[in-house]
């Protein structure tokens, strides 16, 4: 079975109620050996890195304050944020970005937060895992900077992964230029989803992520449905589809790109020892 890696989850989820365990194993059947669980405000990184604890090997944590609670954080929180950072299980900082199209915290907050989230990311040499919505050409300064001294301070390493991408393919192009990774989501099998899968087409392959976003955005027969990152998988498909290689060849792709960005490797249970 070929590997496959969930670069964006948030199995804390209320969605998930108490099902995690559940979620995890079926997506272990699915041939997925590794993914990454982010949280977005204090009490979902807390519940990021305790669901990563019960299930080592497969669940990575990732921690920061996605955009849309960039209002509600306090300097205490940021703290708080910056300290489960630093610890070693941590693989990213994130999610964290912009999001000008709900715009639910103000806009200079949004930007407070970032710059204080990819400093941090500098200090922890740990990657970032970018949310932009609406936000693709404001983001773009900022982690021009943020790579180019990343770069400087970590040579050969990429600096993080722009989420669910929802830009055009220049953009994308213009982000991997910087070293970004371009994740696509499974709602790139969504009839209307002709951008995204015009990214997946031209983005070079070892820039490519595939997600879920879980609970988010399932893959076109299940819309309406809960999303889990056992249907990753799909997006892989869509990939492989538009650049016409098999879903084996994008599945491994995809998974090794994730491996180093994230400083982890993963194996499927069959797989386990034979490396």
């Amino acid at each position: 079975m070929t590997r496959l890696f969930d670069s964006h989850a948030h199995l804390q989820d209320r969605a998930f109620n108490d099902s995690v365990d559940a979620v995890v194993e079926r997506a272990r059947e699915a041939g997925v050996a590794g993914m990454v669980v982010l949280g977005y405000d204090i009490a979902s990184n807390h519940a990021a890195l305790a669901i990563a604890a019960r299930h080592p090997g497969i669940v990575f944590p990732a921690v920061g304050i996605h955009p849309h609670d960039a209002a509600s954080v306090t300097p205490a929180g940021i703290d708080e944020v910056a300290a489960l950072a630093r610890q070693e299980a941590v693989v990213a900082i994130g999610e964290i970005g912009l999001d000008f199209y709900r715009n639910l915290s103000p806009a200079s907050r949004q930007w407070e937060v970032l710059e204080t989230h990819l400093a941090l990311a500098l200090e922890t040499g740990k990657p970032v895992s970018v949310h932009s919505r609406s936000a693709e050409a404001e983001i773009a300064e900022p982690l021009g900077r943020f790579a180019a001294e990343w770069s400087a301070r970590f040579p050969g390493r990429s600096p993080g992964v722009m989420h669910c991408f929802g830009g055009s393919p220049q953009q994308a192009l213009a982000f991997a230029a910087l070293g970004f990774h371009i994740s696509v989501a499974c709602s790139v099998t969504y009839p209307k989803s002709e951008q995204a899968r015009a990214v997946a087409a031209v983005v070079p392959l070892e820039h490519l992520l595939i997600e879920t976003d879980s609970p988010y955005l399932p893959p076109q027969p299940l819309r309406g449905k809960r999303n889990e990152p056992a249907h990753v998988g799909t997006a892989a498909a869509a990939i492989a589809a538009v650049r016409g290689l098999d879903t084996g060849t994008v599945a491994e792709a995809t998974t090794v790109n994730a491996e180093r960005l994230f400083g982890v490797r993963v194996e499927l249970p069959a797989l386990a020892g034979r490396r």
